[in-house]
């Protein structure tokens, strides 16, 4: 950038003043965006206190006005500096995706909680898409990403140090007081703390082989550190699967090849998990191996929602409406056991089903699942740099895998969803231009 000093005119100081005003208007919405994501407005969550169990991200009315402030302004930033790449956001899937979701809000069991959550969707889309365009090159992203990865890291060890009470899991808990030593950080449940920390572990493999070998290096030590300590056994588990997995699509040069290494986890974990209510042949083998067959009380919600589905397969009930309804309460007092708190299906792919119906499932998996790995197949034919798309991939993949053991797609201002959602994009971008980060 040429400076005043460069030229000797005065006139070139409003340019560059609003060019470092842009680059730390970048700065600010990256990082604030997955700070606002991952710490919330109300990190350490009492999970003594019925309160902090309605709503743990504070007032509701000023989340939705953060991320609408935060998405306003990457939106315009993006469009200012990147159109092209923006313009490329309006593609046939992204729009079916929004035409059905918007059939399924005014069809909706409850109207005004599905608009409201779709007006929220809408937000967070554009603020995810824009992420991707803040940074001015690879090694700024992997930067940015080590600054907002180092404030999550260090919040939550000082919540587990300092006030365990808000960041371990006690005996005390009104819910799951099973859990008990659990680490959970600044999140409200060990299984998020796992989850984030996990896709955090791929963020700082990108930054260390970007060249910051030091800082990534530690912070990938202690976010392993806090994976372990959370007892979030899936995340744990499916950590390792989705490295050996992006490690072994990335030496596979056939498209279908690769499709096939990258979903038979996901087949088989579909099998194995909601399956086991499907197929009492399938819960039999489960029964046979070294597992807890109910999945911890997932089994007893699997079974509720699919019965649910066959109510209303085509619309289902209403675009994040099923679990607001009081008809979802059905009887289970067992607070050691989910099935009898359920909030989600712990399978974002049953939700889909419940909430948007038959075939608001077949555009997740077309929009989620399936188009993403054409994006990376395209991505790297095109020449994209091979440790920024393999972070994604990794992001990508982790979460397509949770989502048969979570629900995190399309809830709310869930940090799973918000961080899967930027390597969804990220691929989608990369594939059209893969150098649109340098």
């Amino acid at each position: 950038m040429t400076t005043a000093a460069d030229t000797g005119s005065a006139r070139s100081l409003p340019s560059d003043d609003l060019a470092q005003l842009m680059r730390w208007a970048r700065v600010l919405v990256f990082v604030g965006a997955f700070l606002l994501a991952w710490v919330t407005l109300e990190p350490y969550a009492d999970l003594g206190n019925n309160a902090s169990l309605e709503f743990a991200f504070g007032q509701e009315g000023t989340a939705y006005a953060a991320y609408g402030i935060l998405a306003g302004i990457a939106a315009v930033i993006a469009i200012l500096t990147q159109p092209r790449a923006v313009a490329t956001l309006i593609h046939p899937l992204w729009i079916a995706l929004a035409a059905w979701l918007s059939f399924t809000v005014l069809t909706s069991a409850d109207f005004s909680l599905s608009l409201r959550r779709f007006i929220l969707f809408g937000l967070i889309a554009a603020l995810t898409a824009s992420l991707f365009l803040m940074p001015k090159g690879r090694r700024d992203l992997a930067g940015l990403l080590m600054v907002a990865v180092g404030v999550l890291v260090a919040l939550s060890l000082v919540g587990i140090a300092l006030f365990p009470e808000y960041a371990v899991h006690q005996l005390s808990d009104i819910n799951e007081p099973q859990l008990a030593g659990d680490w959970r950080g600044v999140f409200a449940h060990k299984n998020t703390a796992g989850a984030i920390f996990a896709m955090t572990i791929f963020m700082m493999i990108f930054a260390i082989r970007t060249g910051l070998v030091p800082g990534g290096s530690v912070l990938l030590v202690l976010c392993l550190l806090i994976v372990l300590m959370s007892g979030a056994k899936s995340s744990t588990m499916l950590l390792v699967v989705s490295l050996l997995v992006s490690l072994a699509v990335c030496r596979i040069r056939s498209g279908w090849r690769a499709g096939v290494v990258a979903f038979t986890p996901l087949a088989v974990l579909l099998i194995l998990g909601p399956g086991t209510v499907v197929s009492d042949a399938i819960a039999g083998i489960v029964r046979m191996l070294p597992v807890d067959a109910t999945f911890t009380g997932r089994a007893d919600v699997w079974e509720l929602a699919l019965d649910r589905i066959r109510e209303r397969p085509l619309t289902g009930f209403g675009y994040s409406a099923y679990w607001a309804l009081e008809s979802t309460r059905f009887g289970q007092e067992d607070s050691t056991q989910w099935g009898g708190l359920a909030a989600h299906a712990h399978n974002g792919y049953i939700d889909a089903a419940l909430n948007m119906g038959i075939p608001g499932l077949v555009l997740v998996v077309a929009v989620f699942v399936v188009w993403p790995l054409r994006n990376f197949l395209a991505a790297r034919a095109r020449g994209a740099d091979p440790a920024l798309l393999l972070m994604l991939m990794q992001i990508w993949l982790f979460g397509i895998y949770l989502s048969v053991l979570e629900s995190f797609l399309f809830v709310r201002f869930d940090p799973i969803w918000i961080t899967f959602l930027f390597a969804v994009f990220g691929l989608h971008f990369l594939a059209r231009r893969p150098h649109v980060a340098d």
